[in-house]
């Protein structure tokens, strides 16, 4: 009977982390359907980030909602293998990476000046949720271009979220956060691999 309830009272925690998960699988194998299973979780975190009022980070998810669809159509027609039809997963260029550096700064700050405003968060709560939007929103212009260094950016907001989540008392999308750090060093590897191969 406790089960029953619990999974009553965290169905949509529960659904988008099952769709988490099968996004963040797709994503390491670099898979073209990671967009559609992004564009679904999408839509559950953009109510679970709303409930918890983390709200830079529910708009990363609406962001990610939208750039998911762009994200989808520029893998199918850019870096692909002719004959094999496989993605082609490349290093970030060097010229990339201060403007990648400063993109995650001056954003993560223009997010804190508008949260400050609009929400009663603790500091380090507002802090941790500018951050990770940042992260995020670079991280996944970084996707849709097959960099296996976006992995690097993801990593740490995967895990700064899953610490906002457990702030926040919503253990079981912490969880999932933590599966994703986990993961996602893996994907690291991974992408790093698909690249010698």
């Amino acid at each position: 009977m406790e089960i029953i309830n619990f999974i009553e009272n965290n169905w949509i925690s529960i659904a988008g982390a099952i769709i988490g998960l099968v996004f963040l699988f797709l994503e390491y194998k670099a898979n073209v359907w990671m967009w559609a299973a992004s564009i679904v979780m999408a839509a559950f975190y953009i109510y679970i980030f709303y409930t918890t009022r983390l709200y830079a980070s529910m708009a990363i998810y609406i962001y990610f909602f939208l750039a998911s669809v762009y994200g989808w159509v520029v893998w199918v027609f850019r870096n692909r293998d002719r004959e094999t039809g496989r993605e082609i997963i490349t290093h970030v260029g060097k010229r990339y990476i201060l403007p990648i550096i400063l993109g995650v700064f001056f954003i993560s700050i223009l997010i804190y000046l508008v949260l400050v405003q609009f929400s009663n968060n603790l500091a380090l709560i507002t802090i941790g949720d500018s951050l990770t939007t940042s992260l995020n929103i670079v991280a996944l212009w970084m996707i849709s271009r097959k960099w296996a260094e976006q992995w690097l950016l993801v990593i740490p907001a995967n895990l700064i979220s899953a610490i906002l989540l457990f702030a926040r008392h919503d253990v079981m999308s912490g969880c999932l956060f933590i599966i994703f750090f986990l993961v996602s060093i893996m994907g690291y590897f991974k992408w790093k691999g698909l690249i010698n191969r």
